[in-house]
């Protein structure tokens, strides 16, 4: 009787172990590193160094938002105080998951969010490896950008950016391995984080109509729309995909009686349509002041050129799908000014994604990459800390 058969048997479980420890330690050991950076960053410019007052440095801009609604909730209409704005432009499931977390654990309402942040920002980092295709170089870029990168303070803080690139993430998962119908829950999901995420429908109706092509070379794009309603399940997923605005729309006009308040609310925070073109070319066209670095509009000009070139790039390497959600993610914010553009930009996956993936060849280059996200990270700290306003 020979044992042999089970070494290779043992030595594929314990890679397996090996791979998954690895996958972990990575963005553990980053986020360990971010949060030093980002507290060394604090006690530079502070002289009250308590964990307490990092975190309300730390919470700033939208941060006070979401932390009223996750506390008493939407206003109805009239506001009580006649305030011409209310908290209808900030979309629902963040700061549900960080009031139900403050429920469970007893925890303060700004320390649960920055936990959630926190623990979606990891969890994005998990969901990348396999977008990766298993390449740790670029996972080691992308873990430090999510996590002890220049905008790492946005995902281990009070906003959005972690629980949409999490769900955005979930979607490209699903899409990668043809489950639909996961896909459109998850995109449920993500159309009740932020307005744009409702178009990651674009994403899985071009994942489909591949999927088509890929098993029918020669059928015509007429035929499509056929082979989609024989499938159900296709049907469905693209059905429930866009569930939570429309949730969030019915409840807005229940209680507030405009299924539109998160739209018409926009002009009170100073966010008129216009043409995205001269908006881009006032923020190129803003000048510094003094000094050499860019006006916080040229850098906010400079992350929407930046993000419709890797668009362009995505849509090189034949994924549409992602290119076009992204271009829309960009361009619709872009149609009322150049407000958060850098956020914007910073939050969308699959470019965080192709950017790693670019960076991670071998030699100098992704090391180099690797330690300016580092050093970004305490300089751009200091920056969100002293309210710059490209950061907004």
């Amino acid at each position: 009787m020979t044992t042999e058969p089970a070494i290779p048997r043992l030595q594929t479980v314990s890679k397996r172990h090996a791979e998954l420890a690895t996958v972990l330690a990575i963005p553990l050991l980053f986020l360990l590193a971010g949060m030093a950076l980002r507290y060394a960053a604090f006690v530079s410019l502070t002289d009250e160094p308590s964990p307490s007052a990092y975190m309300r440095a730390l919470c700033r801009w939208d941060c006070s938002w979401y932390l009223g609604i996750a506390e008493k909730g939407y206003e109805g209409f009239p506001i009580p105080n006649r305030s011409n704005v209310g908290r209808w432009a900030f979309f629902p499931l963040y700061p549900l998951l960080v009031r139900g977390l403050g429920n469970l654990s007893s925890l303060p309402l700004l320390w649960a969010a920055v936990l959630s942040s926190t623990a979606a920002a990891y969890a994005a980092c998990l969901a990348a490896w396999p977008l990766l295709e298993r390449n740790l170089r670029a996972y080691a870029l992308y873990s430090a950008f999510l996590l002890s990168g220049p905008l790492s303070f946005q995902f281990t803080s009070v906003l959005t950016e972690p629980l949409f690139v999490l769900l955005t993430s979930c979607v490209l998962l699903a899409l990668k391995r043809s489950n639909y119908l996961a896909a459109g829950a998850f995109s449920a999901l993500l159309s009740s984080t932020r307005l744009v995420g409702v178009f990651i429908v674009v994403a899985t109706v071009i994942g489909m109509y591949q999927d088509y092509r890929s098993r029918h070379p020669a059928a015509a794009l007429a035929s499509f729309p056929a082979w989609v309603l024989a499938r159900p399940r296709l049907l469905v997923a693209i059905l429930i995909s866009p569930l939570g605005l429309f949730a969030y729309m019915l409840f807005l006009h229940v209680n507030v009686g405009d299924g539109f308040a998160f739209v018409h609310v926009q002009r009170a925070f100073g966010r008129v349509a216009g043409n995205p073109v001269l908006y881009l070319w006032e923020g190129i066209s803003a000048m510094p002041t003094s000094g050499w670095l860019p006006s916080a509009p040229q850098w906010s000009a400079l992350a929407v050129i930046v993000g419709l070139a890797l668009c362009a790039v995505l849509a090189l390497r034949r994924q549409y799908g992602a290119a076009l959600f992204c271009a829309l993610c960009i361009v619709l914010p872009l149609i009322t000014n150049l407000a958060s553009m850098v956020r914007y930009v910073g939050a969308l996956a699959p470019l965080i994604l192709l950017s790693a993936q670019l960076l991670s060849r071998p030699g100098p280059i992704w090391l180099a990459a690797l330690a300016l996200a580092l050093a970004g990270c305490y300089l751009v700290t200091q920056a969100w800390m002293g309210g710059h306003l490209a950061l907004v």
